[in-house]
């Protein structure tokens, strides 16, 4: 009978490495990612010598009975089990399945064809994701997965962005959908990295839930996680990589929901995944409209982001700056003199300069998709939320100065409130409005009319073609401005004048113009859904916070 002398060496190191649950090592000794080293390559040739990948009509059955024998021999020389109990016999058939499946991917995997390597792969992870729902022995592969899973999210990641050799799957998802119709009613077809996100969901799963370390709140008593848990941030950071990477971040809600449900306190984390989980919630609540919570999650990550790491710095402030805007704070400009900040003046700094000065064409036109930035904001999708949120701080610049150059001081001693005339607003609208609509470098709004065609319709000329702001239009942005608290007054539709309040205790600027931050602040709610504090705790019915139906309010 064959020998395989390296194989049957390495299966004892296997034993001895489990029998003393060491995660760690065990990870290191079964590598997948060549090259590989000596022994390695000999235990391949031995695998392939004597356990071979069957050809020919009966592939089915001749890797039967070769992934039977490697099984039996894995099961004699890797002894884990400690009992007689059902469970420890399931759990120890489960990694001797790993094994097999482990031994081989070493056998028949080749590098040069991704998509066959991201299949085997695919099944691997998944094996050793069985090993690792086992309650007695699962922490022992722990590392193993958490390591698989890495490369798994590489690869899938690496195939989304070369569809050429992934074209096939979207030929036969399509044809088989309709007959001989070609189209995919079905509905949307699950991506590479989207099935490898699940798959290394459930192993999120198996980590979220174990219940074998001595305390309920899964920390040993020197704070840090106990048994599997320590594996939770680092799978949910890699499925919401997975996730942000190909845009299906809906997905994510349940990761969040789960890990403020049951999760332990995110401080009793490494920075290193605090920081990447805190960044990726802060996009997720940026995108869901909750500019708020968003900048509170950005700005830990950035904290805790190292001062070197200036890629991931800079990302996380991108995000940062843009919640910040939406919440009425505007970057300094010491801010934009950091190294990672290198590029962010030039995009951010206009738009701070329009909205104080309440420039509505410059803002609108930094924003168009005509406009050298707009590729740029619409690359990190930015540009929507900045234009549709941060116009109102616009509006608000312009009643300020509409204030301080026309308006009426009042007399505080006289009972006699500061006001300004909406007339002068809407003037001011209407001239930025004329503005806007017409093309830069034109002398007149774009309205013009073939001579062949006039007379034929009654079409508008002039002022009357453009949709000018009326004082309705006036009336209902104000309106909007005072009930966000962003102006502090009430309109006096009779004499068409905006009168400020407490400018006899404020002054009249800061009475009826308060500060926006700290408006947008103390009327947010202070808990971040998603972020585990130790104090957190679900208040909504049924234990469970719903992120996946969060809409933007107003500016929270």
């Amino acid at each position: 009978m064959a020998t395989t002398p390296t194989l049957d060496q390495f299966l004892q190191e296997i034993n001895r490495i489990t029998s003393s649950k060491d995660s760690a090592q065990l990870s290191q000794y079964l590598v997948i990612e060549p090259p590989f080293a000596t022994s390695y390559t000999t235990i391949i040739s031995e695998l392939r010598r004597v356990f071979p990948k069957a050809n020919g009509n009966n592939n089915n059955n001749a890797n039967s009975k070769n992934d039977d024998a490697l099984e039996k021999k894995i099961v004699r020389a890797v002894k884990i089990i400690d009992g007689g109990d059902d469970m420890e016999v399931a759990a120890w058939t489960a990694f001797a399945r790993f094994m097999v499946l482990y031994f081989g991917f070493l056998r028949d995997v080749d590098v040069g064809n991704l998509l066959e390597t991201y299949n085997l792969l695919s099944e691997l992870l998944q094996k050793a994701i069985s090993a690792l729902q086992n309650q007695t022995h699962g922490i022992i592969i722990l590392d193993t997965v958490v390591s698989y899973s890495r490369m798994f999210a590489r690869l899938a990641m690496g195939l989304d962005k070369q569809p050429q050799l992934i074209a096939h799957l979207t030929t036969k998802s399509n044809s088989s959908a309709g007959g001989g119709g070609g189209g995919d009613d079905s509905g949307p077809r699950e991506t590479l990295p989207e099935r490898a996100a699940n798959t290394i969901r459930y192993a999120f799963v198996a980590c979220l839930n174990d219940r074998t370390g001595s305390s309920s709140t899964g920390l040993s008593p020197t704070g840090a996680p106990e048994s599997k848990r320590r594996g939770i941030y680092t799978l949910a950071n890699l499925c919401l990589k997975i996730l942000f990477a190909c845009r299906k971040t809906r997905g994510a809600a349940q990761i969040f929901e789960n890990i403020f449900v049951q999760s332990p306190p995110l401080s009793a984390y490494p920075k290193a995944q605090r920081c990447m989980y805190l960044y990726y919630l802060g996009r997720f609540l940026w995108a869901n409209g909750h500019a708020y919570r968003a900048q509170k999650a950005l700005q830990k990550a950035f904290d805790e982001c190292h001062s070197q790491c200036l890629q991931q710095r800079r990302l996380i402030l991108i995000f940062l700056i843009a919640a910040n805007m939406v919440c009425g704070r505007l970057p300094s400009q010491q801010l934009f003199n950091r190294p990672e900040a290198a590029g962010l003046r030039e995009r951010f700094g206009p738009l701070c300069k329009y909205i104080a000065q309440g420039n509505i064409v410059g803002f609108r036109r930094h924003l168009d998709i005509g406009s050298e930035h707009y590729a740029w904001f619409s690359g990190y999708r930015l540009d929507l939320q900045l234009r549709n949120r941060c116009e109102v701080f616009v509006w608000r610049s312009i009643c300020r100065k509409t204030f301080i150059l026309y308006g009426d001081p009042g007399n505080p001693e006289a009972r006699k409130a500061p006001t300004f005339d909406l007339k002068d607003v809407l003037a001011i609208f209407r001239w930025q409005e004329t503005i806007y609509a017409t093309p830069p470098g034109a002398t007149q709004p774009d309205n013009y009319i073939d001579p062949d065609f006039v007379g034929m319709v009654d079409e508008p000329t002039g002022e009357d073609a453009l949709d000018l702001p009326d004082m309705n239009n006036i009336h209902s942005k104000m309106t909007a401005l005072i009930h966000q608290g962003l102006l502090g007054g009430y309109i006096s539709f009779s004499r068409e004048k905006f009168a400020i309040q407490g400018a006899k205790l404020k002054g009249a600027l800061a009475a009826g113009f308060p500060n926006a931050w700290k408006t947008i602040e103390a009327r947010a709610d202070a808990e971040v859904p998603g972020w585990k504090l130790e104090t957190s705790a679900p208040t909504h019915a049924g234990g469970v916070v719903r992120l996946s139906g969060v809409r933007p309010v107003g500016l929270s």
